[in-house]
C-alpha cells in the first residue's frame, strides 16, 4: 500500500525534467480528464456528507483554542523552507533551480531574505507582499504554470498579510503589524488559505499526471515499483489515472471545506509517507504544507469564537 500511497501525492516534476514533457492542455475535456472530475464530485458530496452527519468529537475541536498557534507553524515551515531552497539554488521547490546568472543571485538572495525574516516575525506583512511578488517575477524565467503549482506559498504569504506574525516574532515586541481589524478577517485568512491548498494539489494532479501523462510514466520508468497494482495487471496508464484522480479529489474536497480536519491528517501521513523514497528535496519542497496541513487541522474554519478572538490576537 506505501508504493500506491507514493504514487498517489508525488510531486513528479521534483524528480523528472518537465521541459520534456509539457502539459497537454488539450486533454482538459477528454474522458478520462472529465470521469476524473465527476469522481472528485462525487468525493465531496460524500464529504458533505459526512460532514454533516457525522459528529466531531469534543476532544478534537478544543484544539481551536490553540489557533493563534497557526501563524507562528506557517512562519517556521515556510521560512525553513525557504532558505534550504536558496540554498540548494531553487526557487521554492526542486523543480524550479535558479539559473547561474545575476537574475538567479538575485532570486535566490530576495528569497533567502524573505525565510530570515519569516522566522524572525520581522516586518511580517511586507515580507508577504515581496513573497507575491517574487511569484510574479519569476513567471518570466520559468512559467505561469510552474508559479501556479506554488499557489500553497501565496495562501501561506495571504495568511500572515491579514492574521499577522503570531506573538513570539519581533513585529509583537514592537507592537507592529498586528492583525486586520475586521470582523471577517479570521475568516479570509484560513479560507484563502485552504483554498490556496486546494486549488495548488487539484491543479498539480491535472499538470504532473492527468494532463500529462508522459511525465507521469517518465517517473515510473525511473521509479517502477511505485505502480504496486502492476502485478494485478493494473498498467502503468490506468495507475497513473488513478493517481491523478486520487490527487485531483483530494484538492477539491479541501477546496470545498468539507472534513478538512481529517483530510489534513490523512495529507500529513501521506506526505510524510514520501519521505521514505524521495529524502531531503521533498522534505523542503513540502515544509509549507506541513505548516498549512497543522494549521488547518487546529482551526478549519472561522466559526468558533475561539478561533476568531485567537486570530485578532495573533500579533
Amino acid at each position: 500500500m506505501t508504493p500506491l500511497l507514493l504514487g498517489v501525492l508525488a510531486h513528479v516534476k521534483w524528480f523528472t525534467d518537465p521541459r520534456l514533457h509539457p502539459t497537454d492542455y488539450g486533454l482538459l475535456f477528454s474522458l478520462p480528464v472529465v470521469g476524473a472530475f465527476l469522481v472528485a464530485l462525487g468525493a465531496t458530496g460524500a464529504a458533505y456528507l459526512i460532514q454533516h452527519r457525522v459528529p466531531e468529537p469534543k476532544m478534537v475541536s478544543a484544539l481551536e483554542r490553540y489557533a493563534k498557534t497557526g501563524p507562528l507553524a506557517l512562519r517556521i515551515a515556510l521560512g525553513v523552507a525557504l532558505i534550504a531552497a536558496a540554498a540548494a539554488n531553487w526557487l521554492f521547490v526542486p523543480s524550479l533551480v535558479l539559473a547561474p546568472d545575476s537574475v538567479g543571485l538575485a532570486l535566490r538572495v530576495v528569497e533567502a531574505a524573505c525565510g530570515v525574516f519569516l522566522l524572525a516575525g520581522l516586518l511580517t506583512r511586507y515580507v508577504a507582499l515581496v513573497l507575491a511578488l517574487l511569484g510574479i517575477v519569476a513567471m518570466f524565467p520559468f512559467s505561469i504554470e510552474s508559479i501556479l503549482e506554488q499557489v500553497h506559498i501565496l495562501g501561506i504569504a495571504v495568511y500572515l498579510f491579514i492574521a499577522g506574525p503570531g506573538v513570539p516574532s519581533l513585529d509583537a515586541r514592537r507592537r507592529a503589524h498586528r492583525s486586520i481589524e475586521h470582523e471577517k478577517a479570521p475568516a479570509a485568512a484560513i479560507t484563502l488559505l485552504r483554498i490556496a491548498m486546494g486549488f495548488g494539489i487539484a491543479y498539480g494532479a491535472l499538470t504532473e499526471k492527468l494532463l500529462n501523462p508522459p511525465l507521469a510514466q517518465a517517473l515510473l520508468d525511473q521509479s517502477p515499483f511505485l505502480n504496486v497494482l502492476r502485478p494485478l495487471g493494473v498498467s502503468d496508464p490506468v495507475f497513473i489515472w488513478l493517481a491523478g484522480v486520487t490527487e485531483l479529489a483530494i484538492g477539491v474536497v479541501i477546496l470545498s471545506g468539507q472534513i478538512t480536519r481529517p483530510v489534513m491528517a490523512v495529507g500529513f501521513a501521506l506526505f510524510t509517507v514520501t519521505l521514505v523514497v524521495f529524502g531531503l528535496p521533498e522534505l523542503i519542497g513540502h515544509l509549507p504544507y506541513y505548516g498549512i496541513m497543522l494549521t488547518l487541522f487546529i482551526a478549519p474554519d472561522a466559526n468558533s469564537w475561539r478561533v476568531q478572538r485567537a486570530l485578532r490576537r495573533a500579533a
